[in-house]
């Protein structure tokens, strides 16, 4: 894309904080695509292999919509404002499940030694491990723990932007904080435990891990969270909520 046109894409995304978005425009990963590559009124940022995020800006424009939706069947669609919104309801109907997501800031002051003590809570029956290539396709092998590495079209490429840490318990993982998707100067997190070892402290554990990591090689861990109580965990590691937006998921 010429460089007068990203400059006209940027614009549009003009004070939305979303790493997402970030990634897309700053080329590491995702792609931008627009109504018109020589005066773009319309863009979509769209992110993701296993499950895509898709932030639309600019002046409605349904054929960005179709696009998303033929794009992945696993799709969260953000819109910037209402008419883009409703444009997305009347064209995907009963499709759709429509939610609120939660945005923490993204200058948050982490309490390190908090964080440290959370990681030495680690019971001696798990060990906690980087991701290397082998837990990078073990996690690939289980539906709820695809996301620590599905948005990666290879451990390689994992390996240069990526960064993750899983827990394990009998040679099996069973929980992580990982990249969902990576920027020039952070990562957006994605956490997942196995359901038969929930409520047992080690999301937190994950995460307190992957965060010092990335305040150690200078990066940003940001944190934008699903559900409430995502939010909450976040919280408990130091994040600051920011603001609730709409988004709409795709039912499959």
């Amino acid at each position: 894309m010429k460089e007068q046109t990203m400059q006209k894409v940027h614009s549009l995304f003009t004070g939305w904080n979303q790493t997402i978005i970030w990634s897309c425009l700053d080329g590491t990963m995702g792609q931008i695509i627009v109504d018109d590559d020589s005066n773009p009124q319309s863009a979509l940022a769209i992110l993701g292999i296993n499950s895509a995020f898709a932030f639309f800006a600019g002046k409605p424009n349904l054929n960005l919509i179709t696009t998303a939706v033929d794009a992945c069947s696993d799709l969260i669609m953000v819109p910037q404002n209402t008419e883009w919104a409703n444009m997305i309801e009347r064209y995907c109907g009963d499709q759709i499940r429509k939610f609120t997501r939660y945005a923490t800031l993204k200058d948050t002051n982490f309490d390190t030694p908090k964080l440290q003590l959370n990681i030495e809570k680690l019971s001696p029956e798990f060990q906690i491990h980087s991701i290397d290539a082998s837990l990078y396709d073990q996690c690939l092998q289980k539906e709820w723990s695809t996301d620590l590495v599905g948005n990666y079209s290879n451990y390689d490429e994992f390996k240069k932007l990526g960064l993750g840490y899983v827990i394990v318990n009998d040679q099996s993982i069973v929980a992580g904080a990982s990249s969902f998707s990576s920027y020039q100067s952070g990562i957006e997190i994605e956490v997942a435990t196995h359901p038969d070892f929930q409520r047992r402290g080690l999301a937190t554990i994950a995460c307190s891990q992957l965060i010092i990591t990335c305040l150690d090689q200078g990066l940003y861990p940001s944190w934008d969270a699903h559900t409430e109580i995502s939010l909450h965990l976040a919280q408990k590691l130091g994040y600051q909520f920011a603001y609730k937006y709409l988004a709409y998921e795709i039912e499959e």
